[in-house]
């Protein structure tokens, strides 16, 4: 059985209220990916933050509206993502590669081919790709689209076997936790009876534009009966290892009779 595993990453984690990017989370992220590269795991990562890292190295506190700022702000924003990426991975022996793409990639068949080769033109040298969202030209991203979609897509395009939605809550809860204290986290959803778990959705994160609904809508994307979805908190330790030695952590999506 093969081994292939998307990790979304959200702007949440790579990003630092102190630091334009949170080296601390990269170095952790970095090392499980290397331990899952010796495991003999195919990785890929879909990380957001751009925008978010541009408007910290300009100290922009609120996230602007017009179009073509967000377009400059995610273009700044990507080097020093990709940056910190690549510093980390070279100390854990590994190389990242910088992949920019639209759902619009999806849509047509022989772009799509293209991507499935390159991810694996990439993994066969040794690389990890790091994908974002290409808003620098893209104002259809930056209107509608968000990275919690494009780890769907892309996990189902190379047929992953995992798709970790990393985040910075716990995984699912009833409500909002922020707004009450005592909701229940959930710890496993079956998709097929997603109505009968009355979840609240609550708002998008700050930086991001994804919130729960948009996770658990990737999660529907994806999901077969053959591969499975974790939302989870990505600053818990080794989140990603912890959920793959069958640890007690987050949320676990599944689509089951």
């Amino acid at each position: 059985m093969s081994k292939v595993i998307v990790i979304k990453v959200g702007s949440s984690l790579v990003t630092d209220s102190n630091d334009s990017i949170d080296k601390e989370f990269i170095r952790s992220i970095s090392s499980q990916i290397r331990d899952l590269v010796e495991k003999g795991f195919e990785v890929t990562v879909v990380s957001s933050g751009a925008i978010a890292h541009g408007m910290k190295s300009w100290g922009i506190k609120e996230k602007p509206k017009e179009i073509d700022r967000l377009q400059a702000l995610s273009a700044v924003g990507q080097i020093g993502l990709i940056n910190a990426y690549q510093d980390e991975f070279r100390i854990h022996g590994l190389l990242a590669a910088q992949v920019l793409m639209s759902h619009g990639d999806f849509k047509d068949k022989d772009r799509s081919k293209n991507i499935k080769t390159s991810l694996k033109n990439i993994f066969s040298l040794g690389a990890i790709p790091i994908i974002n969202e290409n808003d620098s030209v893209s104002t259809e991203e930056i209107q509608q689209g968000d990275n919690d979609q494009l780890s769907g897509e892309v996990a189902s395009l190379i047929e992953a076997n995992y798709l970790i939605i990393l985040t910075d809550q716990d995984g699912i809860y009833k409500e909002d936790p922020k707004k009450n204290a005592t909701t229940q986290l959930i710890k496993n959803i079956n998709l097929k009876e997603l109505d009968d778990y009355d979840i609240k959705f609550g708002k998008p994160g700050e930086f991001g534009r994804g919130g729960m609904e948009t996770k658990l809508k990737a999660a529907k994307n994806f999901l077969n009966e053959r591969n499975e979805v974790w939302i989870a908190n990505g600053k818990t330790g080794n989140a990603v290892l912890d959920i793959l030695n069958g640890k007690d952590q987050g949320t676990k999506i599944t689509l089951t009779d």
